[in-house]
């Protein structure tokens, strides 16, 4: 497949060639995540093709291939490598099931396949809407569903970490009488979930326009035994009908998304009780580095196109500077954009006050 006996080829290539190998990684892992691979492996131990096919109902063929490419790129283990093909065993490695099996370990990242996979069903869109300047549809939810990739860090970090260390939110989400709080662009509801088990007394009303996702919040919350205290709603919560009811409006990695930031930040704050705060959390970056062109190729592939359908699109981007989300906020009428000083790897958290 390479060249060989050539003169050194420039540093693109060998980049590019990389990239590559790396991508085909991903799509074998995506098919590890969606047929549960990784999980019979890790739940029966040690299996042979034939066995790990019989555990998951696929065709032993295929499965043996795909165990061969896993235990060559570095992912599971083979006991004797010169046994014959169908008599290898092989074992997922104790280190590796953070990243491959475990959703709520803030090391997983099978969810990277799921992503990279979905976004590449839409790059035929894409190419037609650099053309004219528009968006591109949504993706239907299956054939896989949408990947809970901030699953980890919400039920790890938001409820343990990041809201005690902001300490007149905290006060307030373990004081009397029970706080209100609206998670808006709530997804899947894991925000919500975390807010509710940390958080025992607190209501939480999350909200979210895709009714798909809705329904799986309310699926999240019924399992994690808070479905009492944590209710979904697919509507918009600039609905009057819910001004004024909350001590705590919390919007986590999403004004980027919005076509109409502005426009969502002044309903968020209706939605606020005079005494009330609204906490948001944004992607940010440094000048330069990985952090930067990861954020900058999801925008190009995602959140960009996500935004551009809408002819009044504010076109934000993924790559939000705190100049952006400060204009915006205090376009939508808050009085003051304070930066809370919250490590996080990726995101940056504002409280907004009105």
């Amino acid at each position: 497949m390479f060249d060989e006996g050539l003169e050194a080829s420039p540093p693109l290539v060998e980049r590019l060639r990389r990239s590559e190998m790396a991508a085909l990684d991903l799509y074998v892992v995506y098919l590890g995540e969606r047929l549960g691979l990784y999980g019979a492996l890790a739940e029966g131990g040690p299996a042979t093709s034939a066995e790990l096919a019989a555990r998951t109902g696929t065709a032993e063929r295929y499965v043996r291939e795909w165990l061969e490419h896993q235990a060559v790129a570095g992912f599971v283990d083979v006991e004797d490598p010169s046994a014959d093909a169908s008599d290898r065993r092989y074992s997922m490695p104790a280190d590796h099931l953070e990243v491959l099996v475990d959703r709520d370990s803030l090391s997983f990242s099978a969810h990277k396949a799921i992503d990279i996979v979905r976004a590449g069903r839409r790059l035929p869109e894409l190419v037609e809407a650099f053309r004219t300047g528009g968006g591109i549809p949504p993706l239907p939810w299956e054939p896989e569903g949408r990947a809970d990739f901030n699953r980890p860090r919400f039920v790890n970090l938001l409820g343990r970490r990041w809201l005690p260390s902001i300490p007149e939110v905290h006060r307030r989400l373990v004081a009397e009488p029970p706080a209100r709080v609206a998670d808006v662009a709530c997804g899947t509801g894991w925000s919500s979930v975390a807010m509710a088990l940390e958080y025992p007394k607190v209501r939480v009303d999350g909200f979210d326009l895709d009714a798909d996702a809705v329904a799986q919040a309310t699926r999240n919350a019924a399992e994690a035994g808070v479905a009492e205290r944590v209710r979904f709603r697919a509507a918009d919560a600039a609905d009057p009908g819910f001004s004024g009811r909350y001590d705590l409006v919390t919007i986590f990695e999403a004004v980027h998304d919005m076509s109409r930031p502005v426009e969502a930040l002044r309903a968020a704050r209706s939605l606020l009780d005079v005494n009330g705060w609204a906490l948001v959390a944004e992607r940010f970056t440094v000048p330069a580095g990985e952090r930067e062109r990861y954020t900058y190729g999801w925008s190009v592939v995602s959140c960009l196109p996500d935004a551009m359908g809408d002819p009044g699109t504010a076109a934000t981007g993924a790559v939000m500077r705190p100049d952006t989300l400060r204009a915006y906020a205090l376009e939508a009428g808050f009085a003051s954009v304070e930066v809370l000083p919250i490590e996080t790897e990726y995101w940056r958290f504002y409280r907004l006050v009105p």
